[in-house]
């Protein structure tokens, strides 16, 4: 098995140079807001006011001025009208902050598409935990918060289920709300409106990865959101609550399907799992729509026909592998992650050859059982992934004075829940994480 380049190689078209250039970070030359997407050159940022003579904003009341600033101290830091220092920026247009990182490095969006209940919540939660280990581990990379209070949602989540003070106690994660925490509402256009708050990750070269000397040039932003599933029903998307608009600003777009919506998976299944969702009478959703919906909006806002596939890749996430896995006579439960001999140095890789075969084992068993899942997504986007996916990795239980299922932290196992991340990364961001050359898949014992 052979592995293409022990180092990562640079985007030809963007060339890295040996060394970081001394003296202040360049900035980008655009930086899209991750609120409201707004697109503006880094010298049109806001800064929010210090002084408490100065509160209340023409768009966020209870919040700070904002203000364009003509006078900067030594360290390049604005200062407000009444002489004091300031440490925050905010959008021109929509006046939310923004962390300073987001003028140092471009954005990489990635959104999330789901029904209500998929488990977008948890699959979230599992994927940028496994992803701090993992890419700190076997990629000699940085994941970590590109800003804690957009962040301390989902911090929260992860915490609840990898972090618990009780491993044994049963929990779960709130449905996501359509409303709340995860929004900010902001007076745009004269009109009050509902905008997502992002998850924002700085991705970039630890000190022992072979771009370590051009950290910023190499690294990136990661954006996602937790969107609730009404906000992917019918006639949701509005300029009152464009909450799924960062749709057309993504580079990967990842759809979770819930097999367990499905009652022709629950039957394909009872066989082979007594997960009270399979044996249980639980909801059943229409889960194409979803997808046919995010489909029309992308095409609206991007001026598409309805014949136009995107140029964008699709990632069809199928979720709760561990109930269902067994259908497929592939290794679901390893990661696609290739190691390389103990003592030579390298990294790891991602064994994209491996993701693929194993999406086109699962495209078959789609078509066999839920084939709407494969005509929409093959007729919305040109290039389309399959892969299996497991936010905890073991079923959960129910307990007698409590609603709902619930999970017990310490049983919690994720599957090939980086593997999205990674592969995106493995193929369509050049620079950071090598990809296997050749592969075969493992089949179960």
């Amino acid at each position: 098995m052979a592995v293409l380049d022990s180092a990562p190689q640079p985007d030809a078209s963007q060339p890295i140079s040996t060394a970081e250039p001394q003296g202040e970070a360049p900035l980008v030359r655009r930086v899209t807001c991750p609120h409201c997407w707004q697109a503006f050159r880094p010298e049109e940022i806001l800064w929010v006011a210090e002084h408490e003579d100065l509160a209340g904003d023409r768009l966020l009341p209870e919040e700070p001025l904002r203000f364009l600033p003509t006078r900067f101290n030594l360290d390049s830091l604005a200062i407000d009208p009444r002489g004091m220092v300031c440490h925050t920026m905010a959008c021109p247009q929509c006046h939310l902050t923004i962390p300073r990182v987001l003028l140092e490095n471009e954005v990489t969006f990635f959104s999330l598409i789901g029904s209500v209940g998929s488990g977008k919540s948890n699959f979230l939660a599992a994927m940028t935990w496994q992803l701090r280990q993992q890419l700190a581990r076997h990629f000699r990379i940085i994941f970590s918060d590109g800003d804690k209070e957009s962040n301390w949602v989902l911090n929260h989540y992860e915490e609840t289920l990898f972090l618990p003070d009780d491993p044994d106690r049963l929990t779960l994660l709130e449905k996501t709300r359509t409303q709340g925490d995860l929004y900010r509402s902001v007076r745009l256009h004269g009109q009050q409106t509902q905008l997502p708050k992002p998850f924002l990750f700085a991705i970039h070269p630890a000190a022992d990865h072979p771009y370590a000397a051009q950290r910023r040039r190499a690294g990136t932003i990661l954006c996602m959101y937790d969107n609730a599933g009404e906000h992917y029903g019918v006639g949701q998307d509005s300029s009152l609550t464009p909450v799924t608009r960062h749709l057309g600003h993504a580079k990967v777009l990842m759809y979770l399907f819930d097999p367990t919506q499905d009652p022709r998976f629950r039957e394909r299944c009872k066989a082979i799992s007594s997960d009270p969702q399979i044996t249980e009478s639980l909801q059943t959703v229409r889960q194409e729509t979803v997808l046919g919906e995010a489909a029309i909006r992308l095409r609206k806002h991007r001026g598409l026909s309805a014949y136009q596939r995107y140029d964008r890749p699709l990632l069809v996430l199928v979720a709760k592998s561990d109930i269902w896995g067994s259908l497929l006579d592939v290794d679901t439960t390893t990661d696609p992650i290739t190691l390389p001999p103990e003592g030579h140095g390298q990294m790891a890789a991602v064994d994209v050859p491996r993701i693929q075969q194993v999406s086109r084992k699962l495209r078959e068993l789609l078509l066999q059982i839920a084939p709407e899942i494969v005509t929409v997504a093959e007729d919305f986007c040109n290039d389309v992934t399959y892969i299996p996916v497991s936010a905890l990795g073991h079923s959960p239980q129910r307990h007698p004075e409590q609603a709902g299922l619930l999970i017990r932290p310490r049983d919690i196992r994720p599957r090939w829940v980086t593997a999205p991340i990674l592969y995106a990364f493995a193929r369509w961001q050049a620079g950071l994480i090598p990809a296997v050359q050749a592969a075969s898949v493992p089949t179960k014992a």
